[in-house]
């Protein structure tokens, strides 16, 4: 026990660490699980009181999901691919690039899949992808014409 102690008085900064990594580890399961478990719960409450079947239960997440995604290429691209004809795009050093608009921020890393994006208080991690074809041809033609 002696040795622990004087172990721990030689080496507070890295036991430290330790138990800030363990508390962070644990706080990330217990939220995981609570998320597993509603969702568990909800397809539970829906077979056995609704009535539902497991696979009707499975097909309405996909149509959420996918009613999701056309509300995203119904409204949000049709404004972003307006706002983008005027944006203003810079390239950091470190390979990180701003997109600015008139109401719309977009931040992100060359070459990662996801950028964030500010609007007003609000901001999101997308898909570059989701951003559509108007983003990434812009993105591509600032980038081009930085390099030239």
């Amino acid at each position: 026990m002696e040795q622990l102690l004087q172990f721990v008085k030689d080496y507070w900064p890295i036991a430290l660490c330790i138990i800030v990594v363990i508390v962070a580890v644990q706080w990330l399961v217990k939220g995981l699980i609570r998320i597993l478990s509603i969702v568990a719960l909800i397809g539970v409450v829906l077979v056995l009181f609704f009535q539902f079947t497991p696979e009707e239960v499975i097909q309405m997440g996909r149509t959420a999901a996918q009613a999701t995604q056309e509300v995203v290429e119904k409204t949000i691209t049709p404004i972003l691919d307006a706002e983008l004809k005027d944006a203003d795009i810079t390239f950091q050093p470190d390979g990180s690039y701003e997109v600015k608009t008139a109401s719309i921020r977009i931040a992100g890393i060359k070459g990662e899949s996801k950028a964030t994006v500010y609007y007003k208080d609000e901001k999101w991690e997308v898909d570059i992808g989701q951003l559509g074809a108007v983003f990434q041809e812009r993105l591509g033609k600032a980038e081009n014409e930085k390099t030239m």
